[in-house]
Order: structure tokens, then C-alpha cells, then sequence
């Protein structure tokens, strides 16, 4: 499986006579002619980066549309070529190996100093007062991740990309996207979690849209036991009814040694209870607590201090008086919202605030959806709003608003709307049918309408209108896309555009009389971590002579990995593949969803 503009190789024998690496041309740009070879991918020439006798590296070309793709290989004698065919998805994360077998110790260096493992969780190098390591990695197949429209705008994907080791730490991706003056490579940025310490040899995952990677390996050493010290203390709640508990975490920059961490505690009034100190226990990272508050009539702020060997780190709670008022609802002043447009958020309370004010935390679960942290309400409100902001999105998103106050809490949700969409009536059908689709704008359109242009990444097997018009007052107009008849599978992006806003659907255009998928079944239903399961499709008849492609997604990548395709064979009615599972600290499932054109079915796996 390949993305557009990533890495791939083919292997074979008698590509060549020859080994060459490819030299940039005047234009700074990759031949696509190299020791007499030529690869064309679907019709297009892809860029070579090296050709030898029984390999060949190039560059997916960026225009390469998602599904099979037909690959000829033209070599320098007269009527000898190659034929292949390969999968393409937007998104085929992989990770480079410094031994390019794609296993064992990883393409990884630290992102400041450039250098191998091992590695320490901090690096004295970087700039200001944040020590912590962050790795510089190094893959393909995920520049596009949540960005099927290939927008340029979008470089920094990382929202998109989650990374995870087989200790189960999860590391924050800050960049995921190209690597600088590079084709088709593509770099992450991970920071190292404390509890990484001295962890040794590392093994790397990387997912993005339910793709998981190849696992690759770094090594972790450990920071010297007189550089471990505190790094932040952070409470469970920020403000809590006087007389109920709440949870304190100490943070280490790396993992207690032998004996553990002491950390000393105090607090600014009489309201907090804490221990004198805490030991965070060998090995461990982070450490928990509890806080006891006492039952008061004043609502006020209090602040906890931890300190210990010449470090220290603060955090505040409100403490709130018992007859305080509390939380009764959450509005919104607009639902749904084009994303980008902005609105308010209106608190109300069972009565009316106390003089010396509250202060409600704020939060979105969605990044597309933003609050302040937290607003602050004195007397005599009785109703308080605060601003919300949106950001564009490419598809549509319900964000959870959540406003919390001592131990209430209440809640909106927020559907946000991308500036248009377009929808097909089915996701596959048999070549030679229409299928109707529809344009959706945000927002009604104004007087005189709006032209919406369409396009087809392949009008030969389907084709659309020029343009479609949403008449004024409206919100959606309807078009046809007509297709024709097909010997094997094609995908098509159906895409629109207008006012700037670009959305896109795919079609899958199937011959006919092709199988449908009918099951998925997964044995064992239930595996404990680390074992591994089979899955195997169904079909509703014998595939046809070039075989059917089912397609596979986990929704828990890093806990049941699956393969993105399987194909049934020729004549076959089944197929199956593995499961691959991880060792956990408690029981999850993963859902399995297998799609053969506009047909899906679903299996669940339990990992214990």
C-alpha cells in the first residue's frame, strides 16, 4: 500500500543491466528516466530516485488517484516491460530503518542536535528552559493525513498522526508532515515523556487515519540520578465544594531511582490538607495524592507548593463555600456554525454569584472548537456568557462545550459545518448506472445563488456537470454523475468548488455481476494482548478473474492491527488475514471494518 507522494520500491529481477542514482535535473527536479527504465503509474511518469537490476525506488506521483493503481515498468529493451498493480490510499504511514529493511533500530535523531540513539529525556542543547528531548522521525505515506484535498495550506499534520511505544507511552506529535528539501520523505516530531527514562530499547508505532506503521526501534538511556528533579504539580480539579477531596500529581522529569523521589508539600491557607511530603516510588514518573479540603462559608483561591531540591512547582484550586451557587445550564447563541464564524456561550446559575466572584473552567474537546480556559463572574450576575471561535473544517464536526464549577458541571454540543460538502447517494455502484449526489453550503445561499464548479479525477468512468447552481434562500442543490461500464474496480473523487471551499466525495464503480461482501468474522472474539486473531471476509460469490479488494480498518490501530487490504483470490468466496495485537494494562476492544465498494461489514475483538 502507497499514498500519493511518498517512497516506494519495486522489486523484481532484470529491471536493468545497470545500478544508478538519480541526479537533480536544472529545474532541481528527479528524472523520470533513469539507466533506461521508465514507471508509469496510472499513465503517469513517476520520478526515480534509483534503478538496479532487481530494485527500483521512486516517488508516487502526487496526482496518483486512491485505489488500484496500474504500474508498468519500461525497460530499455524493445518490447520488455513489467506489470503490476498496487494500492493507494491518502494515508500509508511507514517508518525508514537505518538498515532500510523497515524493522529493528529506526531512521530517528535527535531533532536539536542531529544525533543517534541513545537518547535521554532531556536534552541540555535546546533553547530556554524546556529541556525535554524531542525526536526527529523519519517515514512516508502521511503528509496528507486528515488533508485528502492535498491543501498546501496544511503542511503540520500533527493533529492527525498519534505515536505510542510498546510500554504503552504516548508521545505528543508537535510535526508530522515533508521533511525540508526532501521528495516524498516525511519527518515527525515527537516529544519524550518522562516515563521514557532509561526505558532501553524502544519500540515505535505511528497511526494516522486507522493506519498503523511498521514498528521500529530506539534506545532510550537514562539521565544521570542526580539530574532527576520536579518538574510541575497539577491538581484533579480546579475548583472543588469545601469538604470533598480532590487528587494532586507530582511530576518527575524522568523515573524516581532506587528509594524514590520525596517530594515536600504546603499550601497558602487553611482550607487544603496535604501530606508534609509524598514519595514518588521508584521507577515511577509521576506520583498521586490526595488533597482533603474542609467544609467553609467563603469561596476562595488556595495554592498548593511542592518543592524539593532547589525545585518547586505551584498550582491553585478554588475552594468554594457550601452555599455557593451552582451550574444550571449551557447555551449556545448559534448552532449549527460555519466553521470559522464565531459565537457565545451563555452560563446560567441557580442564583446569584457571591461578591469575592467564581471562576468557571471552560474546555472543547474538539481543537476546531476553542474557549478561554476559564471565565471569571463576580455579583450580581445571574447569567454570564463568554466567546467561542471556530476554525474552517473539510468535513462535518460536534464539539462537546464543557463549563465546570465545584463539583457541577454542564454541558452543549456544537455541530460545526464546513463551507460546502458534497454527499453521493451510495459510496459504489455498477458501472453503467448514475448515481445522484448533493451539494450542502453551510449556509443559505444568497440572492442569485452560487455556482458551485464540479469535477471528476477520472471522466472517462464517471462524469459530472460543469457546475451546479444553489439557488438563493437555499442550502443544497442535486446533480447526476453518470458512469460507465468497467471490466475491474475504479475509484473516482467526485470534487466541488466554490467561493474558495473545495469538498470531495469518492465512487467506487464496479463491474457487474461482481460479489458483494456478505461477512467478517473474527477467531478468537476475545485474544489476551500479544496473541494473534484471524479475520476473514465473506463474499456473496467466487471473486472475479483479477480478484476482489476488500479494504480493512481498525478503529484501535495500537491495540489490533490489521493489514489495509486483503485480496480474495480469483474464484475464491473468502479470504482471511491476521489480527495483530498488543499486550495491555486492562481489558479493550477494537472494532474491524472491512468495505468492498459501498457495502461494510464489522467485527469486534476483545484484548485482554
Amino acid at each position: 500500500m502507497v499514498a500519493p507522494n511518498s517512497l516506494a520500491s519495486l522489486f523484481g529481477s532484470g529491471y536493468t543491466e545497470s545500478t544508478v542514482s538519480a541526479q537533480l535535473d536544472a529545474n532541481g527536479q528527479l528524472p523520470t528516466k533513469l539507466g533506461g527504465l521508465s514507471v508509469l503509474i496510472d499513465g503517469v511518469a513517476a520520478p526515480l530516485l534509483f534503478v538496479s537490476p532487481l530494485q527500483i525506488n521512486l516517488l508516487v506521483p502526487a496526482s496518483t488517484d486512491i485505489g488500484t493503481a496500474d504500474v508498468v515498468v519500461q525497460t530499455s529493451t524493445p518490447g520488455k516491460q513489467f506489470q503490476y498493480s498496487m494500492q493507494v490510499r491518502n494515508v500509508a504511514p511507514a517508518l525508514f530503518s537505518r538498515d532500510a529493511s523497515g524493522h529493528g533500530p529506526g531512521a530517528i535523531l535527535n531533532a536539536t542536535t542531529f544525533v543517534a540513539e541513545p537518547f535521554l529525556v532531556e536534552t541540555a542543547e535546546n533553547p530556554g528552559s524546556d529541556k525535554r528531548t524531542r525526536l526527529a522521525v523519519f517515514g512516508t505515506g502521511l503528509r496528507y493525513a486528515g488533508n485528502a484535498l492535498q491543501d498546501a495550506s496544511k503542511p503540520n499534520v500533527a493533529g492527525q498522526v498519534q505515536a505510542r511505544d510498546n510500554a504503552g507511552n504516548v508521545y505528543t506529535v508537535e510535526y508530522a508532515g515533508p521533511a525540508p528539501g526532501f521528495f516524498g520523505l516525511d519527518q515527525i516530531n515527537l516529544l519524550v515523556p518522562a516515563a521514557a527514562d532509561g526505558a532501553g530499547e524502544v519500540s515505535l508505532t505511528i497511526a494516522a487515519e486507522n493506519a498503523v506503521s511498521n514498528n521500529v526501534t530506539f534506545n532510550m538511556a537514562s539521565l544521570p540520578s542526580t539530574a532527576i528533579h520536579l518538574t510541575g504539580l497539577t491538581l484533579s480539579k480546579t475548583s472543588v465544594t469545601g469538604g470533598n477531596d480532590l487528587i494532586g500529581a507530582l511530576l518527575l522529569n524522568g523515573r524516581a531511582r532506587a528509594g524514590g523521589y520525596t517530594v515536600n508539600l504546603t499550601s497558602n491557607g487553611f482550607d487544603l490538607k496535604v501530606p508534609n511530603s509524598f514519595t514518588v516510588i521508584e521507577g515511577q514518573a509521576s506520583g498521586d495524592f490526595t488533597v482533603h479540603t474542609t467544609a467553609t462559608t467563603t469561596t476562595r483561591t488556595e495554592t498548593l507548593t511542592a518543592f524539593a531540591n532547589g525545585f518547586s512547582s505551584t498550582a491553585s484550586v478554588q475552594v468554594v463555600s457550601v452555599n455557593a451557587p451552582r451550574l444550571t445550564g449551557l447555551s449556545l447563541s448559534a448552532n449549527p456554525v460555519k466553521g470559522g464564524n464565531n459565537l457565545t456561550g451563555s452560563l446560567s446559575f441557580t442564583g446569584s454569584l457571591p461578591i469575592d466572584g467564581i471562576t468557571v473552567q471552560l474546555a472543547s474537546n474538539n481543537p476546531s472548537v476553542q474557549t478561554p480556559p476559564a471565565t471569571t463572574l463576580s455579583f450580581p450576575q445571574t447569567l454570564a456568557s463568554f466567546p467561542i471561535t471556530t476554525t474552517a473544517v473539510t468535513e462535518a464536526q460536534t464539539a462537546t462545550i464543557t463549563a465546570s464549577f465545584a463539583e457541577t458541571t454542564v454541558s452543549a454540543n456544537l455541530t460545526v459545518r464546513p463551507a460546502l460538502t458534497i454527499q453521493l447517494t451510495a459510496a459504489g455502484v455498477t458501472g453503467g448506472s448514475p448515481v445522484e449526489g448533493t451539494i450542502t453550503l453551510a449556509e443559505a445561499a444568497p440572492l442569485g445563488g452560487v455556482t458551485v464548479t464540479l469535477h471528476s479525477s477520472n471522466s472517462v468512468f464517471a462524469s459530472a456537470p460543469a457546475a451546479v447552481t444553489v439557488p438563493g434562500g437555499q442550502i443544497s442543490a442535486s446533480f447526476t454523475v453518470s458512469t460507465l461500464i468497467v471490466n475491474s474496480p475504479q475509484t473516482v473523487l467526485i470534487s466541488a468548488t466554490a467561493a474558495g471551499a473545495t469538498a470531495s466525495s469518492a465512487l467506487v464503480i464496479n463491474p457487474a455481476n461482481l460479489p458483494t461482501l456478505v461477512n467478517l468474522t473474527i477467531a478468537p472474539a476475545i485474544v489476551p494482548g500479544g496473541i494473534t486473531a484471524l479475520a476473514t471476509i465473506t463474499l456473496s460469490g467466487p471473486a472475479p478473474a483479477s480478484g476482489l479488494t476488500v479494504d480493512l480498518q481498525s478503529d484501535n490501530p495500537f491495540i489490533a492491527q490489521v493489514p489495509a487490504f486483503v485480496l480474495v483470490p480469483a474464484s475464491s468466496t473468502s479470504a482471511s488475514v491476521p489480527v495483530k495485537t498488543t499486550k495491555v494494562s486492562s481489558p479493550q476492544t477494537a472494532t474491524i471494518t472491512a468495505a468492498a465498494g459501498a457495502v461494510s461489514r464489522h467485527a469486534t475483538l476483545t484484548v485482554q
